[in-house]
């Protein structure tokens, strides 16, 4: 069948990339067409937020403007280098108007597509599809509660799309518990792409750096208080390590990498440990059974990143500050790869299964049914 996937295409996170290229991947190796859908992402709600977004020269004046002159040159130069590695990377993809497709099923995710962070996006809950049937898989709300949005006036939209989709599914207990709530539906709990794909389309794309090092991926704007920076650095230094910041920029860093989602996602494998404070840098290196030390801040990603640690059973890899003595006690603490990987198997299998069977009550024409 053809198969479109409605996700955040258009962003230059490495995450947003990853989980976007491995849905893509399995969906291949299901046998099936794939092509990427395109739609004008709303920014409605934060100010500047489509510029910063944009992984095109559309982007330009943005960084020139807000990094240039206000965080200087090498910033700016960095962004610039990574926004074209990832253009490079977007030219192995088939893009197509959502709303043009031709499509014989739409997956929207994964990713937070349910979120109304930034703006309203409605064809995320199913408008403007016609009659091709929505699967939802591994969406999540991010940071969005039913409260905030009753406040932002969308609430009965938001329900009513998720009602009218064929299939659902959720990527966090968060998102599952919404669901539930808006819809009475009772949805499975899958795992994000990147989990339930094999990773072999990223292998071998790394320069190799030569020295032992501790990977950093924390978004530009983290990771730059001086107490993180020398809890960091003075780790690194006692264990003789160099510190690497590959995907974002981090000037106190030994060395920063502006590269794609694959060469990003192998510069884990080579890492004598990670530290990071995102969803995706977590799913990275657990699936390259990295040392790692997560730090949950509650204000940005809280309900997802705390979901996965729970779920793959890594909750020790939790940081409850950055500082070097914290920074010890979980590096320090062996992982349990064999069980996470355990946990990792079965949420996969049953993921799998949950896409499978909804593409294929598709194709028997079943999606006319009652869900």
């Amino acid at each position: 069948m053809k198969i479109g996937i409605l996700t955040h295409y258009n962003v230059y996170n490495m995450g947003a990339q990853l989980q976007m290229i491995s849905l893509e991947a399995y969906l291949k190796e299901l046998g099936h067409k794939v092509i990427i859908l395109t739609y004008e992402k709303n920014f409605d709600y934060l100010e500047g937020e489509k510029e910063r977004n944009s992984a095109s020269w559309k982007a330009l004046p943005f960084y020139i403007k807000h990094y240039l002159f206000e965080k200087g040159p090498a910033l700016t130069l960095f962004n610039y280098r990574k926004v074209k590695a990832i253009d490079r990377a977007k030219g192995t993809h088939v893009f197509t108007p959502y709303d043009k497709s031709g499509c014989d099923a739409i997956v929207i995710g994964s990713d937070e597509v349910f979120s109304v962070d930034v703006g309203l996006n409605p064809m995320m809950y199913g408008y403007g599809l016609g009659d091709v049937p929505a699967i939802a898989y591994a969406p999540a709300f991010g940071r969005t509660t039913e409260e905030i949005l009753y406040e932002r006036g969308c609430y009965g939209l938001v329900r009513d799309g998720l009602k009218g989709m064929f299939r659902l599914s959720a990527r966090d207990a968060h998102t599952r518990e919404m669901i539930m709530s808006m819809t009475g539906r009772e949805v499975p709990l899958v795992c994000d792409p990147v989990l339930l794909y094999d990773g072999s389309v990223f292998e071998g794309r790394i320069k190799p750096i030569g020295k032992p090092y501790l990977l950093l991926y924390a978004y530009d704007a983290n990771m730059t208080g001086p107490k993180e920076i020398s809890a960091i650095r003075t780790y690194a230094k006692k264990h003789g390590l160099i510190t690497v910041s590959a995907g974002t920029y981090h000037k106190w860093c030994d060395m920063n990498i502006a590269c794609g989602p694959a060469e990003w996602y192998g510069y884990f494998k080579e890492a004598a440990c990670v530290v990071t404070d995102t969803f995706h840098g977590s799913i990275a290196a657990m699936k390259n059974k990295c040392r790692m030390a997560v730090f949950v801040r509650e204000s940005i990603n809280a309900f997802k990143l705390k979901s996965l640690l729970e779920v793959t059973g890594l909750r020790d890899r939790r940081l409850n500050a950055v500082t070097e003595d914290e920074l010890e006690r979980v590096l320090s603490t062996p992982v349990d790869y064999v069980e996470t990987e355990r946990r990792i198997s079965a949420l996969a299998e049953e993921s799998g299964r949950y896409l499978k069977d909804a593409l294929e009550c598709v194709k028997n024409g079943e999606h006319t049914k009652a869900n």
